[in-house]
């Protein structure tokens, strides 16, 4: 009975040895490196590029949001005001412009008329000019018959009357031509003039209109979107708080391209080789095996875990590697704890190596 004790004893300690042996190593399998990690992703903050009140802001932590959904909204009054002053300046821009152009159509409407009556004040002149000679050929002709008193006194008077009155007629017509080129020209001046104050009033209406795109490209800041497809892990604020540019409001990750973060000390980091399988598993998700690849192993050492006298060394240090989903389903979440198994002396690929 008492050799039965001795040797029940024997093996309850060898058992608790190996069990000790077993969780000291981390619980690996032979051949394999098990160590825990926590689930991680690529994240991306949704901040603001200008100062506001928050109107809208889509979802909770863990609500899932597609690329392209407006996720926030601000309100800013003094760039809407902006807007709206811009908006004006075009109008009036354009409504000045709208008035030198009916300006040019009068000035070329005058202009025409005024062509229109000198080619008549030169025809009346023209006229005028043939009218008075002969007037003059009249009067010349009277005049040396009444010297051979061939005509009486009033016929004389008569021919002298007749040349006096197509002298002024034929002043008359030049002065109307005189006048017709002056308004020719005066209006040619008033078009010379509207054409270069509706260069310019193009020109206000083209730096009206490039202010509004400028300030509405500034409001369309005020409605933010989703870059990604994801689940939002993080929200900082809340509808009616203001925000300041650059401000992070909320936090996405994409639940598709979900890796699992552990830090490997140096003693093991030989064991590995970049774009070896790994396979991880939670205790949330019972029996399955979420498969993987190391996609990142760190370039530099990171915190220590233990001394490493027999090495002569001052401590043990660790090393920070990536090992990528290949497919999570859509089950795991950052921030979860996993255990992460990774064959030894693996022969891998080549792949990234990163910090």
């Amino acid at each position: 009975m008492k050799r039965r004790t001795v040797f029940f004893a024997i093996i309850v300690i060898a058992a608790a040895a190996l069990l000790v042996l077993f969780f000291s190593k981390g619980g690996e399998s032979p051949g394999y490196i098990t160590t825990s990690g926590i689930i991680e992703g690529v994240e991306t903050n949704i901040s603001t590029e200008l100062p506001g009140t928050i109107s809208y802001i889509c979802c909770s932590e863990g609500d899932a949001v597609r690329q392209g959904d407006v996720v926030l909204r601000l309100v800013n009054n003094d760039l809407r005001s902006l807007v709206e002053q811009a908006k004006a300046g075009v109008e009036k821009a354009k409504a000045d412009a709208m008035v030198l152009r009916s300006a040019i159509k009068s000035s070329r409407a005058d202009i025409a008329s005024a062509v229109a009556d000198i080619k008549s004040a030169e025809a009346d002149m023209k006229g005028a000019s043939a009218r008075m000679e002969e007037a003059k050929r009249q009067m010349d002709r009277a005049s040396a018959l009444y010297i051979r008193e061939f005509i009486s006194k009033e016929s004389l008077d008569a021919a002298v009357t007749a040349y006096k009155t197509n002298v002024a007629n034929y002043k008359s017509s030049k002065a109307r031509l005189a006048a017709s080129y002056s308004r020719k020209n005066a209006a040619e001046a008033q078009l010379n003039t509207a054409e270069s104050r509706l260069n310019a009033a193009w020109a206000a209406v083209r730096q009206s209109e490039a202010n509004l795109a400028y300030n509405l490209a500034r409001l369309s800041y005020a409605t933010i979107k989703s870059p990604l497809s994801g689940t939002v892990v993080f929200r900082a604020l809340e509808k009616g708080e203001t925000v300041s540019p650059g401000t992070a409001v909320l936090t996405i990750v994409n639940l598709k391209n979900l890796y699992a973060r552990i830090d490997l000390e140096e003693t093991r980091i030989g064991d590995i080789k970049l774009n070896g399988p790994a396979a991880v598993m939670t205790e949330d998700i019972p029996g399955r095996v979420f498969k993987g690849k190391i996609s990142e192993i760190g370039r530099y050492a990171g915190f220590a875990t233990q001394r490493d006298v027999s090495r002569g060394r001052q401590d043990i240090k660790t090393f920070r590697v990536k090992v990528a989903l290949e497919d999570p389903g859509g089950l795991l979440k950052p921030g979860m704890t996993v255990e992460v198994e990774i064959p030894e002396r693996i022969q891998g690929g080549s792949g990234k190596q990163g910090g």
